[in-house]
């Protein structure tokens, strides 16, 4: 896909539509919504050396913020091509035999249930031909998507259970993955990504194991900041000298605020905050209030809410 695909007709205001803007506010990728704003404001004018001397933007930020425009469907697509239906509300009740007759009927949803039964080595249960189905009907994942899904899971893990099939079709949904190309550019990212997550994980005291969807949100950002697994660890352990316990939430707001400082290695990082290499014995204790940074503030009051309502 070409960025130029994203440009709306012309005029003379800069039109953002509600889709687009939804869809970057959702994936969090600030690049990427910048990148957005100038080709919107720049038009058929739009060049990518361009964009990269006006923002500042690096080769690799450069190829970050593209990808991310290009992988969240906001071209100009057909409308069945898009979410229709939010992740975030109730899945329906499908019944028993509307799931039978939906297999029956529909040729698109029996070949993603065939690749099903291929990846699971058994006939499909009810519930595992309802997680399917949600999927399909409710996140809207064309049969195509759901059986590059399928066979990535079953090259990952051999053995697949109900529960990764449910939990990577809403990390792809929410990720805006409703296309084959989508998907391909995915399982791209994410093989580009393996060493770089294994290093991390390592970092975080997690090596030997794959990252849970919600972990792989958190660690693809950072990738798609610019951190590597120093700078994860430093933060890793600046988390540790804060509050005592791990917490991704706190983990993400340490790295955020570097990132909006423009620093993301660890030699920048300690050239900024010096305090940060120098800091080493851990200290179980709350933060300080008053030495709070409005981020940890919020991270607090949630922490606090949480602890109340248990």
């Amino acid at each position: 896909m070409s960025l130029t695909s994203l440009i709306p007709a012309g005029s003379e205001y800069c039109v953002l539509r509600a889709d687009a803007v939804d869809r970057l506010l959702s994936c969090g990728d600030a690049d990427g919504a910048l990148l957005y704003l100038y080709l919107i404001r720049r038009g058929s004018d739009f060049r990518e050396e361009d964009a990269m001397r006006d923002l500042h933007f690096s080769p690799e930020r450069m190829e970050r913020a593209v990808f991310t425009l290009t992988n969240l469907q906001i071209a100009s697509a057909p409308r069945d091509l898009r979410p229709a239906k939010s992740t975030g509300s109730p899945s329906p009740r499908y019944t028993v035999s509307e799931l039978r007759a939906r297999r029956t009927d529909d040729r698109r949803f029996e070949a993603v249930c065939q690749t099903a039964e291929s990846v699971l080595g058994r006939m499909l249960t009810e519930s595992q031909l309802r997680t399917l189905y949600t999927a399909y009907d409710h996140l809207g994942l064309p049969a195509d998507v759901l059986i590059d899904l399928l066979t990535y899971l079953k090259q990952e893990k051999q053995t697949v259970t109900r529960r990764d099939i449910e939990e990577q079709a809403y990390l792809w949904a929410d990720m805006g993955i409703y296309t084959a190309q989508a998907s391909t550019a995915f399982l791209s990212r994410l093989e580009k990504e393996k060493p770089v997550i294994a290093d991390m994980l390592r970092a975080l005291d997690m090596a030997g194991r794959s990252p849970s969807p919600s972990e792989y949100r958190y660690l693809s950002e950072f990738i798609r900041q610019g951190f590597d697994a120093d700078a994860v660890e430093l933060a890793k352990d600046r988390l540790y000298q804060r509050i005592g316990r791990f917490s991704w939430k706190y983990l993400k707001g340490i790295l955020d605020s570097w990132h909006d400082k423009g620093v993301h290695t660890v030699e920048e990082i300690t050239a900024l905050e010096p305090a940060v290499k120098q800091q080493t014995a851990p200290s179980p204790a709350a933060p300080q209030s008053e030495k709070l940074q409005d981020w940890e503030k919020d991270w607090l009051d949630q922490l606090h809410a949480s602890a109340q309502n248990s």
